[in-house]
């Protein structure tokens, strides 16, 4: 059976994680030689979406299309939520109560980047891990202070799937792979986009302070991570 995703994507969404996602699924077909991956892209409107870079994507189906879907053979295994800056202005009961209707069919449900402000939003990270990216940890921590937020690269907790964005998707996409091809696969794919590692769900988003602010002294970092 071909596991469907089903990528719904907010105004200003991040492209690169976007991408990162769709091509890692392409080439785990192509290795493959078969279909095991397939995917659609949905919007509020069914219309184009422009992302944070200006380029705007074409979706294949609308909020009611995909509400539809749920009640057939078309429902989706996975919908991950693309968001990306000013996450807060997109307020939309409707795809809210489509994501309580997928949590309750027990759907997967997943976010990339900012879209975990949308998942919370909706009321499915009570009680729940979950990933956000580094520079909106303090207000989502603040905003949400009951949920267990962590800057993590992607948290995964029962039918949850977050993730902080960036590069961080391609990480969350692999794991998926690795649970139902195992690490030949993954390694194959990496290998075609160039990847040296696959990184676990719990390597830091930021580098090193010795990386980022050029300080080799031990006692100096230890002073300025407190």
């Amino acid at each position: 059976m071909v596991r469907s995703f089903v990528f719904y994507l907010v105004p200003q969404f991040s492209l690169l994680p976007f991408s990162g996602a769709v091509e890692t699924l392409r080439i785990a077909n192509r290795m493959l030689g078969f279909e095991a991956y397939g995917w659609r892209i949905a919007s509020d409107n069914g219309e184009k979406v422009t992302s944070s870079s200006g380029i705007a994507v074409d979706p294949d189906t609308s909020l009611a299309d995909e509400r539809r879907c749920l009640m057939g053979e078309n429902r989706p295994d996975l919908v991950l939520v693309c968001s990306g800056v000013n996450v807060d202005d997109y307020g939309n009961k409707s795809f809210e109560a489509w994501l309580r209707e997928l949590n309750n069919r027990g759907r997967g449900i997943g976010s990339v980047c900012t879209a975990t402000h949308l998942l919370a939003r909706a009321g499915l990270l009570k009680g729940k891990r979950c990933a956000i990216h580094w520079e909106n940890m303090p207000g989502f921590c603040e905003t949400y202070p009951e949920i267990d937020a962590h800057a993590d690269l992607f948290e995964i907790d029962r039918n949850i799937y977050t993730c902080a964005g960036g590069t961080a998707a391609i990480d969350l996409i692999l794991h998926l792979i690795s649970q139902e091809f195992g690490d030949g696969l993954v390694n194959a794919i990496c290998e075609q986009t160039l990847t040296d590692r696959v990184r676990p769900s719990s390597e830091r988003q930021r580098l090193p302070l010795r990386a980022r602010l050029g300080v080799q002294n031990g006692k100096v970092l230890q002073i300025i991570e407190l």
